[in-house]
Formats: C-alpha cells, structure tokens, sequence
C-alpha cells in the first residue's frame, strides 16, 4: 500500500474537504509522481474529466492540450457570462418597461385623483362661501330681531306702566265716586221769604212762591258744586275757582286740602336722527356724541365678543385701549364694568386709560348689578347709554330711561 503523502494526513479525515486541503492536495499530488500514478490507476477520464485526466497522466503534450482546453473553457465561461448578463439586461428592462407602465397608470390615475379633489376642492369652498354669507344675513337678522325684540319689550314695558297709572287713576276715580255717592250735598242755609202785607194780594203770593223755589234750586245747585270740587282734589285736577263774597267773621281763613306728593323726576332717553334705527351703527355714533353723555359698558359680555380667542387679561387691555381711543374721538365719559374682583387688572390698563374708568365688581356681585345701580344712581336729567348684549341689562336699563345698544354695535363703532 502506497502511503498518502505527509501534506494531505490532516485531511484524511474529513467528511468534507474545505478549500484549503483542495490546495494542499494538489501541490501534493503535483510534487509526488508515484503517488500521482496511484491516483491515476484509481480514477478514470470519466471521474476526472479530460483536463483532470491530462494533469494526472500527463502524456506527451498533455500541456498544449491543458492549455487549449482551459482557453476553451474561458471562452464558453466568458460566453456563458455575456449570455447571462445578457438574460439579466433583458429582464431588467422588461421589469424596467413594466415598471414604466405601471408609474404611468398611476401618473393617470393620480391626475385624475386630483381633478376630482380639485372639483370636490371647489365645491367645497363654494358652499363655504354660501354657509358664510347665510351665516352673515342669519347674524345680521338676529340683530335686527334681537333689536325689534328689545323695542318691542320696552313699548310693552311702557305700555304697562300707562296701564298700571291708567288703573291707579280710575280706582281713585271710582273711590271718588264712592264718596260722592256716600256724602250727601250740604243743606242750604235758610233764607227768610220776604214778608207778604196783608193788601198785597195774590201777586204777592206767586212772587213769594217763586222765591222760594229759586232759593232752594240755589242751594241744590251750591250743593252740587261742593261735591265736584271734592272730586276733582281727590283726582289731582284744579277747577277754576267762583267768585265768593266776603265770608263771615266766622267762616274766615282757608278751607283744607289734599296735596298730592311731586313725582320724581324721570330719565327721557335721548332722540336719534330721523331715519337712524336704533340697532344701527350710526345710532351708537350720533349717541356718542351727545353733549354731556355717560356710556357705561358691560365689559366681559364686549370682550368676549370681540376677542373670544385671547386670554382675559389681554381681552380686556383691548377693550380698555379700543373704549380709550372712543373717549378721545367723541369726548363721551365712559366707565367699564368687569365681573369680579381681579388683583391684576389695573396691570393690563394703558397709561392713558384715565379717559376711562375701569372697575370690577365684588366678588360675590355681578357686574350687571353694578351697571344698573350705576343707571339709577344718575342724575336723570344726564342722558345715558349702556352697552350691553344681556337682556336683563338692556331691560332694567330701558325701564330707568338710558339708551341702550348692543356688544355688537359697541364694537361696531369701536372698529370704524
């Protein structure tokens, strides 16, 4: 038994050869013609291959024949190498081309995507144009209707008062009526008929009968005098005063009367331009700019309107410089209630805030109570006007004689 050659021992025992013992085993087989020959008897050309068979026997030009064959094998590799890059080009650009038509399917589709999102685009900004302007007409409605409503309660208001002076009026007339009813007319003093001669005859007689007929008509007719006269003091109204002689040393000095208590004075709003309606933009202007006018703002219930998206503190630094600049332009003096007591309001106040007077309620006082306390508080005789959007403001307000314009207006003519 021929021995295996030292280099390839350490492979002899492997179930799978790595690369390496490919090597060594070929430098060896290479080196060692006794063990090459072993190997050659063992193997056939079939095992090994023409270009394995050579190396193993190498016969008589075995190397020029190695040579050709590995050149034919590098042209087949090379041929086998172009025919695949060749496939591979192939396939790329047919996954190339499909990929093409699949960007330029959705190239369209996307195209077509977007003319539709560009109509349902326009569509939709067309109804919002159209929900705006109904919102715009609805609001601008509401004003009118809030502002009819307003009018429409206080000639109710009005209304009522009338008809409560009006009752007041005819039960004091029907309780005069009552007196009168009760009291019976004062006697006539007794008049003594003139006396009748015994030769006067029956002329006399008539004459004296006469006589007595007119004194008693008389008195009837002085009776019925007094009792109207009770009447009238009784409903406050004055009669023109008859003629009387000189009273009697005993019926001298004054007769009692009843006087009736002066009603106080009452605040008349002020009158706006002919053609100007009282929810307009213009009446709150004309109304600024009355000599001698009061404007008192119901502050948070403006604020909130005007600036509902800004902190408090910065809502009412706006009103407070927009209701500044106001008092510059039209001279009114104008005061702004705030809900509660806050530490920090007068932080937030301009330095030429003087021209307005800022103030907060208690805490456990709204600034609606303040307002119409304030309202009351007035000389009547100074015209006033409260902006306010609240009703139970506008109504109290009306009922004690100011003019009264909404948040809104007061806005409104903040932003002109």
């Amino acid at each position: 038994m021929v021995p295996a050659p030292v280099a390839l021992r350490p492979f002899l025992h492997f179930a799978r050869l790595p690369v390496r013992a490919v090597v060594a085993a070929r430098r060896a087989v290479d080196a060692d013609d006794e063990f090459r020959g072993r190997v050659a008897e063992a193997v056939s050309e079939g095992d090994v291959g023409r270009a394995g068979w050579l190396w193993l026997t190498r016969p008589p030009g075995w190397e020029a024949e190695l040579e050709s064959l590995a050149s034919g094998v590098a042209e087949a590799g090379e041929a086998a190498a172009d025919r695949r890059a060749e496939n591979e080009a192939r396939r790329r650009l047919a996954g190339a081309e499909a990929a093409t038509q699949r960007a330029e399917a959705a190239v369209t589709a996307a195209q077509a995507e977007a003319s539709r999102a560009t109509a349902a685009l326009s569509e939709e900004r067309r109804a919002r144009r159209a929900v705006t302007q109904e919102a715009e007409d609805l609001s601008r409605r509401l004003e009118q209707a809030t502002g009819e409503r307003d009018r429409a309660r206080g000639e109710r208001d009005r209304a009522r008062e009338e008809a409560g002076r009006a009752q007041r009026k005819a039960s004091e007339l029907k309780e005069a009526l009552e007196e009168l009813r009760r009291t019976p007319p004062p006697a006539p003093e007794p008049v003594a008929p003139p006396p009748v001669t015994p030769d006067a005859g029956p002329a006399a007689e008539d004459v004296q009968r006469a006589a007595g007929a007119l004194l008693q008509a008389s008195g009837a007719a002085a009776g019925m005098a007094t009792s109207l006269r009770q009447a009238a003091v009784a409903l406050g109204a004055e009669l023109p005063q008859p003629e009387r002689p000189p009273a009697r040393p005993e019926q001298a000095g004054p007769s009692p009367r009843r006087e009736r208590a002066p009603r106080p004075p009452r605040r008349v709003p002020a009158a706006l331009p002919p053609g100007v309606l009282d929810d307009s933009v213009e009446a709150a202007d004309h109304l600024f700019r009355v000599p001698g006018m009061t404007v008192l703002v119901d502050g948070y219930n403006a604020s909130q309107l005007g600036w509902f998206e800004l902190p408090i503190a910065e809502q009412r630094r706006r009103l407070v410089d927009a209701l500044t600049e106001l008092a510059i332009r039209t001279g009114a003096d104008i005061s702004v209630v705030f809900d509660g007591a806050d530490p920090v309001g007068p932080a937030v106040v301009p330095t030429t805030a003087r021209l307005v007077k800022v103030s907060f309620s208690a805490p456990d006082v709204e600034a609606d109570d303040v307002v119409l306390a304030r309202v009351a508080d007035l000389d009547p005789a100074r015209p006033v006007v409260v902006a306010s959007s609240d009703r139970r403001v506008r109504d109290g307000s009306a009922a004690l004689g100011a003019n009264v314009i909404s948040s809104a207006q007061l806005l409104a003519a903040l932003r002109r």
